[in-house]
């Protein structure tokens, strides 16, 4: 146990040393978000780089998406990151179609969402799936570069390290259940 925290904050402590020069992942899927494209939500063939200086998704075909890290108004993970941008999809962002079906997927699979604001003004967010070798330093290298909180459900928190300072989301309950 102690093992395993102190490498929690040893990666985490790397993670923000280095998200100056800027971390690169490979192995990314881009579910749904502002950007209109045809590249399949199963396609690993993106990449994602995170830096203090910008956060910069590239998809496999060609489109690259910008986004200021002082804009970042909110990370999430899990069920939590589906839920998040699905909500933006009920507002009205452009959300790939393929990616709805994934909001009701149960298996471990490792959402990341990004919540930010654009330089208009609007609100925006793209919903990433890490590969299990990379979600947390994902996670981490994001966290690092906005210093915006992590939000993650009750049932994903053992899945996030313990580095991260997440906000627990509490579950919905029953209110008309009398205990």
């Amino acid at each position: 146990m102690n093992r395993l925290i102190i490498t929690s904050m040893l990666i985490f402590t790397l993670a923000h040393a280095a998200v100056g020069q800027g971390y690169t992942f490979k192995d990314i899927r881009y579910n749904g978000g502002t950007i209109q494209t045809k590249v399949n939500p199963k396609d690993w063939g993106n990449r994602l780089i995170v830096s203090s200086d910008e956060i910069r998704l590239e998809l496999k075909d060609g489109q690259v998406q910008r986004i200021d890290p002082k804009l970042v108004s909110g990370l999430s993970y899990g069920q939590e990151a589906h839920r998040r941008v699905g909500t933006m999809v009920a507002l009205g962002i452009l959300f790939a179609p393929l990616a709805l079906f994934g909001l009701f997927h149960k298996t471990r699979l490792h959402f990341i969402g990004i919540e930010y604001g654009t330089a208009d003004g609007k609100r925006a967010g793209e919903l990433l799936q890490g590969h299990k070798n990379n979600y947390r330093g994902v996670l981490m290298a994001l966290r690092g570069a906005t210093g915006a909180p992590v939000a993650v459900a009750e049932e994903d928190r053992k899945y996030v390290a313990t580095g991260i300072e997440g906000i627990k989301v509490e579950e919905k309950k029953d209110k008309d259940k009398k205990p």
